[in-house]
């Protein structure tokens, strides 16, 4: 497109306010270049006659950049156009430049979605499903930020605590989550994150579809991707990725829902998940952490019943003392 007609092109988008950062840019470079043009002015000059007085105060924002609120004239020596008709045209392109510009920082401020927040209390499940339509099944101790509606190339939340996500597919708008320095970012998929603050371990697992896992730091950052019945663990310790297989990853639809199901998991690994579900310190005797635990727990019975349950299994009693609770053998 030849200058000429690019410039009333763009001309006619000024005078709709159609304009974005770089056609906005490109205007005033081909005004500059294109001062000598009578035809050219003669049609901005017709354009400021036919349009209604405003006041003259008020018009550019502060906020305009200084550059963007100049505009550099070179009156023509031809005296039928006048100095006058510079002085319209000249207007004319600072108000609608400021009509852009105050518009869009007007349309962030009030078109901003509310931020909600969803917190789960011990012992407490929460489920909720977000404007795009991705259902969330927050874990007790959790807590859960989201915008009233997704805005932008994004569907950003965060998350402290554990959920387990069934997220809507949409390739054009990545579905991210933030824990901490760890991003967890999807197109469409199932997947369960364990990010409480008080593991030095964030874990995403992957029940269906795909997966990618970025871990920010001061000086790097470092990236990695599973598949469905794999894990990424984030050690918020040493910073670093593993990945490993997880073939147990569709016990994480049972989870979210309070019932946990132990195939040879650990002790430890069972009095950690007794923690983050009740809110609870335990302490283990030196040798039952690394016994194995073969059963079905239901995190949302009362404590109590769950704790009398697991020791029943393993042999074991537990006491309270002060606020931690000890199973010994």
């Amino acid at each position: 497109m030849e200058e000429k007609e690019q410039l009333k092109y763009l001309y006619s988008l000024y005078l709709n306010n159609q304009c974005n950062a770089t056609e906005l840019k490109q205007f005033f470079d081909l005004l500059n270049k294109s001062n000598t043009d009578l035809e050219l002015l003669a049609l901005m000059s017709n354009t400021w006659d036919q349009t209604n007085a405003l006041p003259e105060e008020g018009l550019i924002p502060p906020f305009l950049k200084t550059e963007a609120q100049q505009v550099k004239l070179h009156p023509t020596r031809k005296p039928y156009l006048g100095l006058q008709k510079w002085i319209g045209v000249a207007a004319l392109l600072l108000l609608f430049t400021g009509a852009y510009f105050y518009r869009s920082a007007i349309t962030q401020i009030f078109n901003t979605a509310p931020k909600y927040q969803l917190a789960a209390a011990s012992n407490q499940r929460k489920q909720l499903q977000l404007a795009d339509g991705t259902k969330v099944w927050l874990s007790p101790n959790s807590k859960l930020s989201y915008p009233d509606k997704f805005e932008g190339a994004e569907r950003l939340v965060s998350l402290d605590g554990e959920a387990f996500f069934e997220v809507s597919h949409d390739t054009k708008h990545p579905f991210i989550i933030k824990s901490g320095e760890v991003s967890t970012t999807v197109l469409g998929t199932s997947f369960n994150v364990s990010a409480y603050a008080r593991q030095h371990t964030i874990d995403v697992t992957l029940v269906t579809g795909r997966v990618a896992v970025a871990l920010n730091t001061e000086n790097n950052t470092q990236r990695d991707t599973i598949t469905a019945n794999q894990r990424i663990t984030v050690d918020k310790m040493t910073s670093k990725i593993t990945k490993l297989n997880y073939p147990d990853a569709s016990t994480f639809l049972s989870k979210r829902l309070g019932l946990y199901e132990y195939k040879g998991a650990t002790l430890e690994e069972v009095g950690s998940d007794l923690e983050n579900q009740y809110n609870i310190k335990i302490q283990l005797d030196q040798e039952l952490s690394s016994k194995a635990f073969y059963g079905n727990l239901n995190m949302t019975s009362p404590l109590n019943e769950t704790l009398n349950k697991l020791c029943i299994v393993m042999e074991a009693k537990w006491k309270k003392e002060g606020e931690r609770y000890t199973i010994i053998k």
